[in-house]
């Protein structure tokens, strides 16, 4: 992998992670008539021709029969406009923007002005502009979606399993056993008769993993390769019966001699093959958990975790890789005075953030002793840490929680974690 393609994957990383959290956030927003407007905007597109964009479409507006939709509508885009006075150019991969007004409760007279920026992890290829009573989210959900999928085929004498692997996350789609007999001591007519069986029964077991293996991966629009393993023969005898449609056996990459059959030789395969699909997630989570985990196991002084620690280290310039948990469930909360401008920052857990509200409204200033605390702003953990990371430059690996690997680091370490430059 090329230093470049390398460093666009670890930026998409943490956009993929935060373009969740927004999706979280933006597919509960409804508004009225047409008062939401998603705008997604190509990265060559000029500033000046979407705010002349913009403009025309406020004349437009004023063929609209309802006042307070018209009013709404208005209102959105000159959202909009304030923020793109202030930008000389858009990002790398274009730019995002949705912008309404949200009303409370659904009862009309109550909505407010929200505005939302996304920086994309992939490029935007067409200028939309859409107004509806919800956000278009459908970009999004495309973006989320992991790419390039690699299915497996783990086959011997008496068993086989299939699988894929895609993203983070690997299936074993389904399971079989032969029922063909093993050796047989059997000689003359019996031998030949049992010879016979046997090969009948293995031709009926490479058509029935066949028919599955199809009926399985024929669904992949975007299957990269097969990889069929085995301890023995059989793997090669399998593909040579064309039993696999020749679309997919057009796509079988490798023979792959495994040790295990079943789900275990499925797994086993994966890591045979790790360097062949080092592009996924699946693979480099691996890679990076074992990074660290060795650091860890030697007590070399180059790994730490928990919040604090890593942030010290963040701050120290002192971090390498900063590992974090797409499972991790707190924010950061900054608490400023409103009279001295005393502040400090304390980490709260999601579901405690509306106790932690309350509590900061009775609380009294330890430096002026006034009453005028609260919350001037809070951040989601990881989205903090991130922005703190990409500062410092960084590389921040998000480990998923549905590979062993990220279950671990949030279980066993908190799900915050770094590989160091240097000892401290």
């Amino acid at each position: 992998m090329s230093e470049t393609k390398k460093k666009e994957r670890e930026e998409s990383s943490f956009k993929r992670y935060l373009l969740k959290k927004n999706l979280e956030i933006l597919k509960n927003k409804r508004g009225f008539h047409t008062a939401l407007i998603s705008l997604t905007i190509p990265p060559t597109k000029k500033i000046s021709d979407v705010t002349s964009y913009l403009k025309k479409e406020i004349g437009e507006s004023s063929n609209i029969k309802s006042k307070a939709n018209k009013k709404n509508v208005i209102d959105s885009i000159m959202a909009i406009l304030g923020k793109l006075k202030n930008m000389k150019e858009f990002p790398s991969n274009g730019l995002i923007i949705y912008s309404g007004q949200i009303p409370e409760k659904n009862k009309p007279g109550t909505e407010r002005s929200e505005l939302y920026l996304i920086e994309p992890p992939e490029p935007i290829k067409t200028f939309k502009y859409y107004c509806a009573a919800e956000f278009l989210l459908d970009p999004l959900y495309k973006m989320v979606q992991e790419k390039g999928a690699f299915g497996i085929i783990n086959i011997e004498n008496k068993e086989a399993a299939i699988g894929w692997i895609r993203g983070t996350h690997l299936e074993i789609s389904k399971t079989f056993t032969s029922g063909v007999h093993g050796k047989h001591h059997a000689g003359g007519q019996s031998q030949r008769r049992l010879e016979r069986l046997i090969e009948e029964g293995a031709q009926n077991f490479y058509k029935r993993v066949g028919e599955s293996a199809n009926t399985i991966f024929m669904e992949f629009t975007d299957l990269e390769g097969i990889f069929v393993s085995g301890a023995g023969m059989t793997k090669a005898k399998f593909v040579k019966k064309d039993v696999l449609d020749y679309r997919l056996k057009d796509k079988v990459l490798d023979l792959i001699d495994v040790s295990y059959s079943g789900e275990a030789g499925i797994r086993e395969t994966v890591i045979k093959v790790q360097d062949r699909i080092k592009s996924l997630r699946y693979i480099q989570e691996k890679q990076v958990f074992n990074r660290f985990m060795g650091n860890i196991s030697k007590d070399s002084g180059l790994a730490t975790y928990g919040e604090k620690q890593v942030r010290k280290a963040l701050e120290m310039g002192a971090v390498e890789i900063l590992l974090a948990s797409e499972g991790v469930q707190y924010h950061r909360v900054h608490v400023k005075c409103g009279k001295c401008n005393n502040e400090h920052f304390e980490t709260v857990p999601n579901k405690d953030l509306n106790e932690f509200y309350r509590k900061v409204n009775s609380l009294t200033c330890p430096e002026c002793k006034s009453n005028l605390i609260q919350v001037e702003d809070e951040k989601d953990l990881v989205e903090d840490l991130g922005n703190l990371a990409e500062i410092q430059g960084t590389k921040i690996e998000l480990l998923s929680t549905e590979t062993e690997e990220g279950t671990m680091l949030i279980s066993t370490f908190g799900g915050i974690a770094a590989i160091l430059r240097f000892k401290i």
